[in-house]
């Protein structure tokens, strides 16, 4: 099975999409035959290749208002290169362009393509749409939104959509073939690690002072610039705590000249090392996540993994991650001061070993990154045998360990 990803959203400093890749091209070169083509936006042109995959870098313009994104757009590149290595199976991870390619490339072999719904493009638009014309004219291009969803996915052959939540929201915008696979993590890699004492003294966070951690991209989508003003919001008799932020993005200068002002605050560059990760996951008190457009949030189950409580906000995507805490920590939206109480609340109730261990045995049990792929790749071979996407469905159902209500778009 040779399978093909074009990947708008891989860069060198990105995170979730570009670790799914990975681990995915991972567990695929452990299967007979398996091969990976990866097509992605560079900075050059070039190919590189191995026994079980080929890497087709294309020399792409830097997205506006980013230091690491490109945009695939180089149509003739695109398509040669999913002509020469004929793959069994084309998937796309964005809404925009390089789908569309994808799918007359999988047309052109008579191929399936797949969508994996990485971005959550309705909120995404319709957060830039009010920022800088009003709710008014949102709600006026939020059908047509809708229309362009339905016009692209239902092409697919089908759609893969790793939160419930998600896929309530996409059904009701009329989509069809939405086949729900959560994602997983790898917990052989990320468990917990003994690295609570050399982590603070690096960082030079005191005893009694609770370490909070944020891994990501640092992008206005994340919300950081809220993250950091919810320091500002917490009363004197709030157990003390120090915020760090490892990651790299647009508001890298930003997040540099806060983190020089405030004593409490601490940045890390960027860590490709998964192993550095898992130090930093284990070390921290509360993995604390801003973000209010995620699909479902990787770092959160990394975290989870390593024992490590997850704070994430109400509807922001990350509800199902972290469904197995008890009471789950939920800031109310996305404000400074509804993050500050959320926190609060968490380090007045404290944590203990036997919460870290049962927290770490969930994500064993029912999202390591095992479950995720023997799902996908039972997938591609239903549609790569010519079985549509409704059966595999039926024969198939989902996991259903995690209950979820129902969500409207609006």
């Amino acid at each position: 099975m040779k399978i093909c990803d074009i990947a708008q959203f891989y860069s060198p400093l990105s995170g979730g999409v570009k670790r799914y890749i990975h681990d995915k091209k991972r567990f695929l070169a452990q299967r007979p035959g398996g091969q990976h083509v990866l097509i992605i936006p560079s900075h050059r042109d070039a190919v590189t290749r191995t026994a079980t995959a080929t890497v087709y870098e294309i020399k792409s313009p830097r997205l506006i208002g980013s230091r690491s994104y490109r945009v695939l757009i180089a149509r003739r590149r695109i398509l040669e290169a999913v002509a020469a290595e004929k793959p069994d199976l084309i998937e796309v991870g964005d809404p925009y362009r390089t789908a569309w390619l994808g799918l007359l490339a999988g047309r052109r072999l008579g191929i399936p393509v797949v969508a994996f719904y990485h971005s959550d493009f309705p909120r995404a638009i319709s957060r830039t749409v009010s920022r800088f014309a009003g709710p008014w004219f949102d709600r006026l291009v939020s059908r047509p939104i809708q229309r362009y969803l339905r016009r692209l996915y239902n092409r697919m052959d089908a759609t893969v959509v790793a939160s419930r939540r998600l896929c309530d929201i996409l059904e009701a915008c009329g989509l069809q073939r939405i086949v729900h696979i959560s994602l997983g993590t790898d917990v052989d890699t990320f468990y917990p690690r003994n690295s609570r004492d050399r982590i603070r003294a690096e960082l030079a966070i005191p005893d009694g002072t609770a370490m909070l951690l944020f891994v990501g991209r640092l992008a206005r989508e994340k919300n950081i610039r809220n993250l950091i003003a919810s320091l500002d919001h917490q009363p004197p008799d709030c157990p003390p705590h120090h915020l760090v932020l490892v990651g790299d993005g647009e508001l890298h200068d930003y997040v540099c000249e806060e983190a020089a002002q405030r004593p409490n605050l601490s940045w890390l560059p960027y860590c490709e090392s998964a192993h550095r990760l898992a130090d930093l996951y284990s070390a921290a008190d509360l993995f604390v996540h801003a973000g209010k457009y995620e699909t479902f949030g990787i770092v959160a189950l990394e975290a989870q993994a390593c024992g490590t409580p997850v704070m994430a906000v109400r509807e922001g995507g990350l509800e199902e991650a972290v469904a197995g805490e008890d009471p789950p920590i939920l800031a109310s939206d996305g404000s400074p001061e509804a993050i500050a109480a959320a926190i609060r609340q968490f380090l007045r109730r404290g944590d203990s070993p036997e919460k870290r261990a049962a927290r770490r045995e969930r994500i064993v049990r029912h999202l390591s990154i095992a479950a995720t792929f023997e799902r996908l790749f039972a997938l591609y071979e239903h549609l790569i045998a010519g079985k549509p996407a409704e059966t595999f469905i039926k024969e198939h159902p989902e996991p259903d360990e995690l209950h979820h209500p129902p969500v409207s778009t609006r």
